[in-house]
């Protein structure tokens, strides 16, 4: 049964090998991402609920007729399109620095490419649904085994999700480029927990730094860096695993999801 195991999780922030495109090229140390063909996307191991978090990115090569799409990306976000195709991800295009969301691009800074180190910082309101919240412990799913793994199955209810989507108000995406900020791109984005995120059009390179030490580290906004995420993790995991057991024995097996 699902509830004698838990998720596997990691103390460190990566690009994660299980959220991603196949065909991308993902480094040994999971930094570092390679393009192939067209756009395709990968998440980082662990996202954010609340607060305001910040991470890097260093385009390390960027030959003719590639491109990046690089931003933030809720779990539901589609694999095999670009970053801001859909209701779920926010993105800024290496060409002419366009930003997307659900596939509209509008004017936003100038472009970038090789040698460029980029930011990325979101900020999330304390007081909505998603942030008062814990962690899914994926208890109550069927567990499937796959090459000798174990795995939660979960199915993706995208048309049920975008349908319940609201605005977290006072929320804000704002980009950085070698350390300049590139002004306040997005307000009052979806509610919802956002992860890292890097789409890639052909042989193009870059490697992700999610700190606690930037080569541009903003000075004119307050944050933590994405590489807190990994303790933080930890604890609310194992916080919602003890209240589903605590409330499974109490309520039983069919009890709703915990909420605060």
């Amino acid at each position: 049964p699902g509830d004698l195991y838990r998720a596997c999780l990691y103390e460190r922030v990566l690009l994660a090998l299980h959220d991603r495109a196949p065909q991308l090229k993902i480094s040994d140390d999971r930094l570092t991402v390679i393009g192939e063909k067209g756009y395709s996307m990968v998440r980082a191991s662990h996202g954010v609920r609340k607060g305001a978090w910040y991470f890097e990115i260093s385009v390390d090569e960027m030959p003719p007729e590639t491109a990046a799409r690089l931003g933030w990306s809720q779990p539901l976000g589609n694999l095999q399109a670009p970053l801001g195709y859909d209701k779920f991800s926010y993105s800024w295009r290496s060409k002419k620095g366009t930003k997307f969301h659900q596939s509209i691009g509008k004017h936003y800074s100038s472009g970038y490419g090789q040698g460029d180190v980029l930011g990325f910082y979101i900020s999330l309101p304390e007081d909505t649904g998603t942030a008062k919240s814990l962690p899914d412990t994926y208890k109550d799913k069927a567990l499937i085994k796959f090459k000798s793994y174990l795995y939660f199955e979960e199915k993706d209810f995208v048309d049920k999700a975008e349908k319940s989507l609201k605005q977290a108000l006072g929320s804000q995406i704002i980009f950085y480029k070698n350390g300049t900020s590139q002004g306040v791109a997005y307000r009052d984005i979806f509610e919802g927990v956002y992860f890292p995120a890097v789409s890639l059009y052909k042989g193009c390179t870059v490697s992700i730094n999610f700190g606690p030490y930037f080569k541009y580290p903003p000075r004119d906004i307050s944050y933590r860096p994405v590489s807190d995420m990994g303790w933080v993790a930890v604890v609310e995991h194992t916080l919602a695993d003890v209240l589903y057991h605590v409330e499974t024995e109490v309520d039983g097996r069919r009890s709703p999801p915990w909420e605060p």
